[in-house]
């Protein structure tokens, strides 16, 4: 009888650690924890380039840039910018483009006062609806991240 419950007990604790593993192991995953700090890091530093930019354009023409004008003038383009380090060369030679996705996966939207005094800027996500993940800042250059609020941050 005691080798039954010691049977049976090893057999329910072993479905149970293979039941609660799959899903242990995905949620607790470092390579996704990782490639998602990853595409963070490279939104944070492309609103960190455009931050820079608007600052250089701002000081030589008295307004900001639309992103229009930055990819007119060649700020970013389908060859990178020139308004990242070297230290974050995904940002630096990214292909930047026109289109809603200013690159892979990624949408901006960068709105201008009506006398070019202010921007205000959002880089959505575009792979993440559920939880629509975004990098905001504006002319004061302050970088904020955030989700949709029923989402944990």
């Amino acid at each position: 009888m005691l080798t039954a419950r010691v049977l049976f007990a090893f057999a329910l604790s072993s479905a149970f650690m293979l039941l609660s593993s799959p899903a242990s192991a995905q949620k607790n995953s470092p390579g996704i924890q990782d490639r998602e700090r990853e595409r963070r890091s490279l939104a944070v530093n492309i609103v960190r380039a455009i931050n820079t930019a608007e600052a250089n354009y701002k000081k030589n023409h008295g307004t900001y840039a639309t992103w229009d004008t930055f990819i007119a003038n060649g700020d970013f383009s389908e060859t990178g910018t020139k308004w990242s380090s070297e230290s974050f060369p995904t940002v630096a030679h990214a292909m930047y483009g026109s289109g809603s996705e200013i690159v892979p996966g990624w949408k901006l939207r960068l709105q201008l006062s009506k006398d070019g005094n202010a921007y205000d800027l959002t880089l959505e996500d575009a792979t993440d609806p559920k939880c629509n993940f975004a990098v905001f800042s504006d002319e004061r250059g302050l970088i904020r991240q955030g989700k949709a609020i029923d989402c944990p941050i």
